[in-house]
């Protein structure tokens, strides 16, 4: 987590979330409950909302990665 996404209050950090991700994090736990996109989920959430990688290759290839 990056300094900028926490804030210090009293000795505590506190996650600060967006709304945007706050609603791809819900779509990717509704997401992960379809049987046969469990696994995608998972790869979409780090892309996405941990290494915040939005290029078309780049999800396209979490989604189909037999299509190389």
């Amino acid at each position: 987590m990056k300094p900028s996404d926490q804030l210090e209050l009293g000795g505590e950090q506190i996650r600060v979330t967006t709304v945007a991700g706050a609603v791809l994090s819900t779509f990717f736990d509704e997401l992960a409950k379809v049987e046969d996109f469990s696994e995608c989920a998972e790869q979409l959430r780090m892309l996405v909302l941990v290494d915040g990688v939005f290029a078309e290759p780049a999800v396209r290839n979490a989604l189909f990665p037999d299509s190389q």
